[in-house]
């Protein structure tokens, strides 16, 4: 399973984590965002991740020059789309940087809807995260119905909305088909990154001695 901890700000949340046995790490790129960080802080803190990390920036909607700075002034590794983008600007920021990893978001409203999405990106992206509705693009700390996803088969996707140590477990319980966690809210106390809460995480999803 993967485990990717989202949502990082300050330099000290970063190097609670930095070390810890997950897969990606995210910074939010977004100004309507409560953990929005600047390029320049992106930067700074995505220098000290170690390579065996993705380093994730999330958007909505960005223009392109945004994103052209995001990739030449930070170490980026991916790129999690988050809002309503073009299928045009996903594949001009593949031909610009080939290397480089798109993760798009969607919003689980209901199974229709959500295959229709799935089917139009799919072939353009990556991986997906399949997060709760919300007109803020994510971020809420809520949860929704993950019985939902139980159709879906063969994609790679992350559940998001809300996540901490006993939904994973609930999550279990439900024999899905995703690939792991993106964890925000449920790893953190009073808006900084826990320790003890990503730990705990940690050792269920990996497995102590993995």
């Amino acid at each position: 399973m993967k485990l990717k901890y989202c949502g990082f700000c300050t330099l000290e949340d970063v190097k609670k984590a930095k070390d810890l046995n997950i897969d990606a790490m995210g910074f939010i790129h977004y100004p309507k965002s409560k953990r929005y960080v600047d390029i320049s802080t992106i930067k700074q803190l995505t220098d000290i991740i170690p390579n065996d990390k993705e380093k994730v920036v999330i958007v909505v909607n960005p223009e392109y020059n945004t994103l052209i700075q995001l990739i030449e002034q930070t170490t980026l590794t991916t790129i999690q789309f988050h809002g309503n983008e073009t299928l045009e600007l996903i594949h001009d920021i593949k031909l610009y940087k080939p290397t480089i990893k798109v993760i798009k978001a969607l919003p689980a409203t209901d199974y229709e809807t959500l295959v229709k999405e799935i089917d139009y990106y799919q072939d353009s992206v990556d991986q997906f995260i399949f997060d709760t509705p919300s007109s803020s693009y994510g971020g809420t700390g809520r949860t929704y119905n993950w019985e939902q996803l139980k159709p879906i088969q063969h994609i790679d996707y992350l559940i998001a909305g809300g996540i901490n140590y006993e939904h994973i477990k609930t999550i279990e319980a439900l024999d899905l088909s995703h690939s792991g966690y993106d964890i925000a809210s449920g790893i953190e106390t009073n808006n900084e990154k826990d320790s003890a809460k990503m730990q705990l995480i940690v050792e269920h999803v990996k497995g102590e001695n993995k």
